[in-house]
C-alpha cells in the first residue's frame, strides 16, 4: 500500500505537470498557426483529466472554478464543469476501514443494513443509503481517506497552476488571499462534526417551503455523518412559485442569520414530495460577523439610490477597494458603479415579478464585466465575498431551473429596508 508521502508526491506531480502543459502551450502563442481556442480546449481537457482523478480539495477546486465563467475561458470552464457531474464513487469495500475507525461496536449496531452502492459520489465523500434496527431510512455519508489530509499541499500546488495559467486578471497577493478562503472553507467541509453543526443550525431557522434532513447525531463523527433519507425529484418539476422562498431563505441566511448556504451545486437542491424545496450538503457554511453583512446592505442601498460615494464606502469596508482611493480614481469608480448597478438592477426594476426563463439578467451582468476587466487594478480580491458570490451565480441557476417568478426588486428593497436585518449589535458568535 502507497504511504502517505507517496499520495503526497503523486498528487503534486499530477498537478504541477498540468501547470507546465499549460504553460508551454502559452509559450506557442507567437508560433504561426497557433490555435488559442484550440490550445484552450486542449487545456480544459487537461486540467479535467488532471483534477477529476484527485478527490479533496484539488477536485473541489476544479468544480469552483468552472462557476466562474466571468473570468476564466469558456473552454476551461465548459470542461471543468464536467467535475460536478461525473465524480466517480469509491467501491464500498474500501471506505469500510473509515467506519470501523470511526464507530464503536455500539454504534455499528444502530444499523440494520447499508447498501453498497453509492447514491451519489462527490469531491470529499461519497453517500450511501442504510436502514436502522429502529426501522428509519437514512444515509451515511462516509469521507474518504487522506482528502483531509492533502487540502494544504493541493491548495499550494493549484495555486501554484493558477499562477502560471495567468488565467486570472489578479495579482498574487489577492489570489493568495482568495486561496486561503478556499483553505478554510475546505478544512471545515472535511470535518463532518462542522457539518452536523451547520445542518442543526439552518433546521432552526425554519426556511419557508424548504425540507431539511434530520440529523442522526449519536452516529456523526468527524468523517461520518447520518441523516434522515430526504427523497426529491429534479428542480424542473417545482412549482415556479418556489422561487420567492428560494430568494427570501438565501436574504435570511445572510442577513438574519449570518450564515449562508455556500455550494448552490444543482444536486443540492429538489422537490420533495409535498412540492417544497429540499436541501442537502450542509459542508460548506459561510459565516458572515456583522460588519460585513451591514456593508452588504449599505452597498446595496447606496446603488439603489444612485450614491456612488457610498457604493464605494461600503466597499471599502469589505476590503475590495484600497483605503483612499475615492479621492485619487473617483470618476472611474463612479462611472464604474453606475454601470454595474445598471445592469444589474434595470431588467428586476422594469420586470416585476423576473421571470427565469431568459437570460437577459445574466447576460447584462456578463457583459459589463467583460467590459470592466481591464479596470481590476483598482480593486482588490475580498475573501469573505467569494463564497457569498459563489452562491449568489448559482442561485441564478436554480431560479433559472425552477422558470421561477420573482419580484427582486421588491427583495432588494426589502434588504435595503432592513427587514432581514443585520442586527445593529455586533454577534460574538459568528
Amino acid at each position: 500500500m502507497a504511504s502517505d508521502s507517496d499520495d503526497s508526491k503523486k498528487r503534486r506531480r499530477r498537478i504541477l505537470g498540468a501547470g507546465i502543459r499549460t504553460l508551454s502551450r502559452g509559450a506557442m502563442r507567437g508560433m504561426p498557426g497557433y490555435d488559442r481556442a484550440k490550445s484552450l480546449q486542449k487545456t480544459g481537457q487537461d486540467w479535467y483529466d488532471t483534477l477529476g482523478g484527485l478527490k479533496g480539495a484539488a477536485m473541489k477546486l476544479g468544480q469552483i472554478a468552472s462557476q466562474y465563467q466571468d473570468l476564466l475561458p469558456p473552454q476551461l470552464t465548459e470542461q471543468l464543469a464536467r467535475l460536478q457531474r461525473n465524480a466517480e464513487p469509491w467501491v464500498f469495500a474500501d471506505l469500510e476501514p473509515v467506519l470501523a475507525a470511526n464507530w464503536t461496536d455500539e454504534q455499528r449496531d444502530m444499523v440494520e443494513t447499508i447498501d453498497e452502492d453509492a447514491m451519489a459520489a462527490a469531491s470529499i465523500g461519497q453517500v450511501h443509503a442504510a436502514r436502522l434496527i429502529d426501522g428509519r431510512t437514512v444515509v451515511i455519508k462516509i469521507r474518504y481517506p487522506g482528502v483531509a489530509d492533502s487540502i494544504d499541499a493541493d491548495i499550494a500546488n493549484l495555486g501554484r497552476l493558477l499562477k502560471w495559467s495567468r488565467f486570472l486578471p489578479i495579482g498574487g497577493r489577492d489570489l493568495d488571499a482568495v486561496l486561503g478562503e478556499l483553505r478554510a472553507r475546505f478544512v471545515e467541509e472535511t470535518d463532518y462534526r462542522r457539518e452536523l453543526v451547520n445542518l442543526q443550525l439552518l433546521r432552526q431557522l425554519g426556511l419557508r417551503d424548504f425540507e431539511l434532513p434530520e440529523p442522526v447525531p449519536e452516529l456523526c463523527t468527524e468523517a461520518v455523518l447520518v441523516t434522515t433519507r430526504l427523497d426529491s425529484a429534479p428542480l424542473e418539476t417545482g412549482d415556479p412559485a418556489l422561487g420567492a422562498a428560494v430568494v427570501e431563505a438565501i436574504n435570511r441566511q445572510v442577513f438574519e442569520l449570518g450564515a449562508l448556504h455556500a455550494d448552490p451545486h444543482p444536486g443540492n437542491f429538489g422537490i420533495t414530495e409535498r412540492g417544497a424545496m429540499a436541501l442537502y450538503d450542509f459542508g460548506c457554511l459561510k459565516y458572515l460577523d456583522q460588519p460585513t453583512r451591514a456593508a452588504m446592505r449599505d452597498i446595496l442601498a447606496a446603488a439603489m439610490a444612485e450614491d456612488w460615494a457610498g457604493v464605494h464606502a461600503g466597499m471599502e469596508r469589505l476590503g475590495a477597494v484600497p483605503e483612499g482611493s475615492w479621492e485619487r480614481h473617483r470618476d472611474v469608480y463612479r462611472d464604474i458603479y453606475a454601470r454595474h448597478a445598471e445592469s444589474a438592477l434595470a431588467p428586476l426594476r422594469e420586470r416585476r415579478p423576473y421571470v427565469f426563463e431568459r437570460d437577459e439578467l445574466i447576460d447584462s451582468i456578463r457583459a459589463e464585466i467583460g467590459r470592466s476587466m481591464g479596470y481590476w487594478r483598482y480593486f482588490r480580491a475580498a475573501p469573505d465575498m467569494v463564497f457569498v458570490m459563489r452562491t449568489l451565480s448559482g442561485l441564478y441557476w436554480i431560479l433559472r431551473s425552477l422558470h421561477a417568478e420573482v419580484d427582486l426588486y421588491a427583495e432588494l428593497e426589502r434588504i435595503v429596508a432592513g427587514e432581514y436585518g443585520p442586527p445593529e449589535a455586533i454577534d460574538k458568535s459568528r
